[in-house]
């Protein structure tokens, strides 16, 4: 039997990439994280579910290799992250 592991690169991941822009930019550009760190978490929450189901989907879809739907999940995702950035230093 050939017991075959996947290498799952987790850097090359679009939500790994998304979660770590949240993570280390957000704070730096909004006054929202140092007055409402439950805020920042919620939507930073929203932003990491809603790309984890379209990655998800598109895995499903186009297959798991990043360079399948990477660029298909960036036209998807980074319009509705800006738009929820926006939506976050506006509650603020």
């Amino acid at each position: 039997m050939n017991n075959q592991r996947k290498n799952l690169r987790l850097f090359s991941r679009g939500s790994f990439q998304v979660l770590t822009f949240l993570l280390l930019f957000s704070p730096l550009f909004t006054r929202m994280f140092r007055e409402n760190v439950l805020l920042y978490v919620m939507f930073s929450l929203i932003i990491l579910l809603f790309d984890l189901i379209i990655e998800y989907i598109l895995i499903k879809k186009r297959g798991s290799a990043p360079q399948s739907y990477m660029a298909f999940f960036q036209t998807v995702c980074m319009p509705v992250n800006v738009f929820l950035l926006c939506l976050f230093y506006i509650a603020g």
